[in-house]
C-alpha cells in the first residue's frame, strides 16, 4: 500500500517563511487599501452546510466543493467561496439596515479542482463586498479599490470590464434551449470563432442576431473603440442600457485616474444567472491566470429572503503571488531581526530587559546564550541579521556585519542613543 507519510494531497502546499513572509506583506497593503476606502473586516465560518452553496444561484460548481459528513449525517463544506455566505450575513443580520455597507474579507478556500492546471484547491482571496448601492458610483469604486491594490504590488495588468445584459438582451430576441445556450456561452468565453460559427449556421435563429454573436467573442480592447462598434449592433432597451451602464462606469474610473488599466470584453459572459450587470477580470502581462475577479450580483441577498443590491470583488493571492515571480519581480520577504543578543547566565536577565526594552520601540530581536561566536556570527549571516550585540557587565560589543567592524559602548550610552530621535545613529530599524 502506498504510504502519504510524506506527501501532501495534490493543490495544497507548505508555504515556507520567506514566501509567507512576503504574502503577509501584499497582504496587508491589500487590507489597508481596504480600511482606507472605509470597509470593515468580516469573516465567515471555514465549515459551512452543503445547501449554502448548492441551493443558490453562484459562482461556484457543486462538484468543486470538498464534502464530508458530520456525526449526526449532515452533509458539510469547506468554505468553496467568501460571498456567499457575507451575503447570508447580510440578509439575516442588516434587515432593518437602510445604509450602505461596506465589507472585506481576508480568507482560506477550498476547490476540489479536477483539473489542475497549477491551480492550488486551497488558495487565499482578498476581496470587498459593498451592499446597498446599485449606482454607477458603486461599480466604479469597487473596481477603483482593486486596481489600486494591484498597484501596490505590480504595474502591468490589464482589467477588462463587461456587462451580462448585453449578451442577455441578444439571448432575448431569440428562442434557444439551455443546453445550446451553455454550449454557446462556453465557446463565447473561450473565444472559438470556428465553433461558434458551425453551432450558429446549423441553428434556425435571426440572422442579424446570427451576425452580432459570431463577432461577440471580437468585440473587446480599447474601450471607447468597442463602444461605439457595440452601439450599432443593439436590438434593443436591454442591450442599450447596458453600454450606458459601462461607459458610466468608465467615465468615473476615468475620474480616478485609472482609465489606463481599462479595456473592454462584451464576450465575458460567465455565470449569467449569477451576475446582474457590471461584471470584470484582472490580468497580469505574461501571466495567464486571472488575478482576480468580480462585477454586480444584486439578486444574491434576495435568495435569503433580503433583497439589497451588492457589487464586489476577489483577489486570489496566491495567483497574484505567483504572477510577480513570473514577472522575475524581487518580492518583498517581509520582516528581518534587527538585533541578535547574546548573553551569558550571570547577565540573561539584565539582557532579557533590554531586548524587551527594544521591542517594545518596534524592533525586532532575537536572544540566544553565549557559546561559540562564529556559529553565532554564521546564524547571523545565514538569517540576514546585521548586528550582533555581546551583553557585557557593564558594556555591550557591537558587531557590525553589514560594515565588517565593531565596538564597545556603555549599556547606558547605547539606550541613550536609541532613543535619542534627532541623532543619525547606527540604532534605526532594519525592517
Amino acid at each position: 500500500m502506498l504510504s502519504f507519510k510524506y506527501q501532501t494531497p495534490h493543490g495544497v502546499k507548505y508555504e515556507l517563511y520567506n514566501d509567507y513572509a512576503a504574502k503577509e506583506m501584499i497582504i496587508k497593503g491589500i487590507k489597508d487599501n481596504f480600511i482606507s476606502y472605509g470597509y470593515r473586516q468580516v469573516s465567515t465560518p471555514t465549515i459551512e452546510y452543503y445547501d449554502v452553496f448548492s441551493l443558490v444561484k453562484s459562482t461556484v460548481l457543486k462538484d468543486e466543493m470538498f464534502k464530508f459528513i458530520d456525526n449526526s449525517g449532515e452533509i458539510l463544506v469547506l468554505r468553496p467561496d467568501v460571498t456567499i455566505p457575507i451575503a447570508r450575513m447580510v440578509a439575516n443580520n442588516y434587515k432593518t439596515n437602510k445604509d450602505y455597507l461596506k465589507f472585506f474579507y481576508v480568507s482560506e478556500v477550498f476547490r476540489m479542482r479536477r483539473n489542475q492546471n497549477g491551480k492550488e484547491r486551497e488558495f487565499t482571496q482578498a476581496g470587498i463586498e459593498y451592499f446597498g448601492n446599485n449606482e454607477p458610483d458603486a461599480d466604479a469604486e469597487v473596481i477603483a479599490i482593486a486596481i489600486k491594490s494591484l498597484l501596490k504590488n505590480v504595474s502591468n495588468f490589464q482589467i477588462e470590464i463587461g456587462h451580462t445584459d448585453f449578451y442577455k438582451g441578444l439571448l432575448s430576441e431569440i428562442d434557444i434551449d439551455r443546453v445550446i445556450q451553455d454550449k454557446l456561452k462556453g465557446l463565447i468565453e473561450n473565444k472559438n470563432f470556428v465553433e461558434i460559427e458551425i453551432l450558429l449556421d446549423n441553428l434556425d435563429i435571426k440572422k442579424e442576431v446570427k451576425d452580432i454573436i459570431k463577432q461577440l467573442p471580437g468585440l473587446y480592447g480599447e474601450f471607447t473603440d468597442v463602444l461605439k462598434k457595440s452601439r450599432k449592433m443593439c436590438l434593443n432597451d436591454r442591450m442599450a442600457r447596458s453600454l450606458e451602464n459601462l461607459e458610466a462606469v468608465y467615465e468615473i474610473l476615468n475620474d480616478y485616474g485609472y482609465s489606463q488599466h481599462i479595456s473592454i470584453d462584451l464576450g465575458l459572459i460567465n455565470h449569467l444567472d449569477y451576475y446582474t450587470g457590471i461584471i470584470f477580470k484582472g490580468y497580469m502581462a505574461n501571466h495567464g491566470q486571472i488575478i482576480l475577479n468580480g462585477g454586480r450580483y444584486d439578486k444574491l441577498t434576495e435568495q435569503y429572503g433580503h433583497y439589497m443590491p451588492a457589487t464586489g470583488f476577489a483577489i486570489n493571492i496566491d495567483e497574484l503571488l505567483n504572477g510577480i515571480k513570473s514577472t522575475s519581480k524581487k518580492l518583498d520577504k517581509g520582516y528581518s531581526t534587527d538585533y541578535l543578543i547574546l548573553y551569558t547566565k550571570e547577565n540573561r536577565r539584565e539582557a532579557f530587559k533590554m531586548a524587551n526594552n527594544l521591542r517594545d520601540k518596534g524592533l525586532i530581536v532575537e536572544t540566544d546564550l553565549y557559546k561559540n561566536l562564529k556559529k553565532h556570527i554564521d546564524y547571523a549571516e545565514s538569517n540576514k541579521i546585521n548586528t550582533l550585540i555581546i551583553y557585557g557587565t557593564e558594556r555591550l560589543k557591537l558587531i557590525d556585519l553589514q560594515k565588517n567592524n565593531c565596538m564597545n559602548i556603555e549599556i547606558e550610552s547605547f539606550m541613550k542613543q536609541l532613543y535619542n530621535k534627532d541623532k543619525n545613529c547606527f540604532l534605526t530599524s532594519i525592517h
